[in-house]
């Protein structure tokens, strides 16, 4: 049985614009940036293996930097996000967005999800339940083709700017000098340069991205079961060093 019709209307509740980090393209973080707000890189990085055909891992290969971990190539996930503690710094006190004309994709596309294999769960998202009525306008055919125009076209142009950001991210990671990543479903390493640092690499590397060799990184894991797997691979292997400019976020409590 097909799943049933998904009907969505945005409550301007402003749930979905507090305390979040926002994934952004290289040309979204640049604005971002010039608009006074704060941008961080997260990296975490996997084995460079043939993925099958639209799946989870061929989606993020596509979007991935090549990179080499000792002896191992691997894939080098690198999500630019606008990140704020409390209220968006573009939420004005009505609940309306201050930037509604230049906000980025993945602010146009919420509730629905950006990845394909990924459905729309509505228990899920931090809409109220009235958001998801029947007396709703109709959002997703079938709970999956999204018929909402204004978000199947920021969709469309998110998944597309992530595959032609590679070159530049590629070239960014090197500026900022970017050689420590989690292991991808592990955790993350998030790298926040200078303000007027960062903002000046993106503009090199958006401007005319340079080719770049396979980053080299070193895989970092505060398991030791982690750190053992990764020796075995015959990858770079260390333990989070917040010293070296990042924090460790992990994906497990």
């Amino acid at each position: 049985m097909p799943d049933p019709d998904l009907r969505f209307g945005c409550t301007s509740c402003g749930r979905c614009c507090h305390g979040l980090r926002l994934a952004l393209g290289i040309s979204e973080a640049i604005l971002w940036l010039e608009r006074g707000g704060k941008v961080e890189l997260l990296c975490d990085a996997a084995p460079d293996l043939p993925p099958a055909a639209g799946s989870a891992e061929d989606y993020r290969a596509q979007r991935a930097v090549p990179g080499i971990s000792g002896a191992l190539p691997v894939t080098i996930q690198a999500t630019l996000t606008a990140v704020f503690d409390g209220p968006c710094p573009n939420l004005m006190p009505d609940m309306r967005c201050g930037a509604y004309d230049v906000r980025p994709n993945v602010c146009r596309i919420y509730p629905a999800e950006i990845r394909p294999q990924r459905r729309i769960v509505p228990d899920d998202k931090l809409c109220p339940t009235h958001a998801w009525d029947l007396d709703q306008p109709l959002f997703a055919a079938g709970g999956e083709r999204i018929v909402d125009e204004t978000t199947a076209t920021a969709i469309d142009a998110m998944r597309a700017q992530g595959v032609a950001d590679v070159p530049a991210k590629a070239h960014l990671l090197a500026l900022i000098g970017v050689d420590q990543v989690a292991l991808a479903n592990e955790g993350f390493t998030s790298w926040r340069p200078d303000r007027d640092d960062l903002l000046q690499s993106l503009r090199i590397a958006h401007a005319g991205a340079q080719a770049q060799p396979p980053l080299p990184v070193t895989i970092v894991s505060a398991r030791p079961e982690t750190q053992h797997m990764i020796g075995e691979a015959e990858a770079a292997c260390g333990t989070p060093d917040p010293a070296a400019g990042y924090d460790y976020i992990p994906l497990y409590s």
